[in-house]
Order: structure tokens, then C-alpha cells, then sequence
């Protein structure tokens, strides 16, 4: 599998990039224990080829953390989901519906605007 940043632009790159050491290509593949050793201390690196980044290394650590950051969490999520559909299910509830049901487009769309604007 190929890597590209062809996809990514180069300001965004600089930016995530900014605060991490940089070794080239040729660098790591002279010096694997002096980058080593730099991941281990700063948690990534970037590796450039040609002066441009074109990865990076990290730790375990902070690859497992990136990975926990981009799982949702399903039990509060569902826990969401819960409250949402008991409050949905409450005789409160089914009355307002019925109240909106009964309304006239023009009342409906003010009170659309009333509830955006406490938003």
C-alpha cells in the first residue's frame, strides 16, 4: 500500500507536524536507535523524504491513545439513545405532537424560530 499526503494539504501538515522532531529517511535508516530513542521521549517523529514529511513514527502509547480517541463510546452513547426515546415516549411529549400536528404552517414556523433562537 502506497502512503500519500498528496491528499492532505500542506498547511494542515505543518500544523500537526509542527511540534515534532524531525529525522530524514536516510537518518532512520542509519540511526534507528537515536530515532528510536527520540519517539520513545517525545512520543512521535516525523520522517521526511526529499525535506518533506512523509510520515510519522509514534509509540505505542500514543498510537493507542489516538486509537481510544476515535472509538466512540457505546455505552454512552446508548445511554443517549435511552434518555431521548423515554423522553419521547412521556405523555408531555405525545401532546406536543399532537399540538404541532394541529398547528397552521405559520404557527409552526414561529414556533420554529422561537426554538432556534433559545439555541
Amino acid at each position: 500500500m502506497a502512503a500519500h499526503t498528496a491528499s492532505v494539504r500542506p498547511a494542515e501538515i505543518e500544523r500537526l507536524t509542527r511540534e515534532l522532531p524531525s529525522f530524514s529517511a536516510t537518518r532512520l535508516a542509519s540511526g534507528m536507535q537515536s530515532v528510536t530513542s527520540t519517539v520513545m521521549a517525545r512520543g512521535a517523529v516525523v520522517i521526511t523524504r526529499h525535506e518533506q514529511p512523509s510520515m510519522v513514527l509514534m509509540s505505542v502509547e500514543r498510537y493507542l491513545k489516538l486509537e481510544q480517541a476515535a472509538e466512540p463510546n457505546l455505552e454512552a452513547l446508548t445511554h443517549r439513545f435511552d434518555d431521548m426515546f423515554a423522553r419521547m415516549q412521556g405523555d408531555a411529549a405525545a401532546q406536543a405532537m399532537a399540538d404541532a400536528f394541529a398547528m397552521t404552517p405559520d404557527e409552526l414556523g414561529e414556533a420554529a424560530v422561537t426554538q432556534a433562537a433559545r439555541r
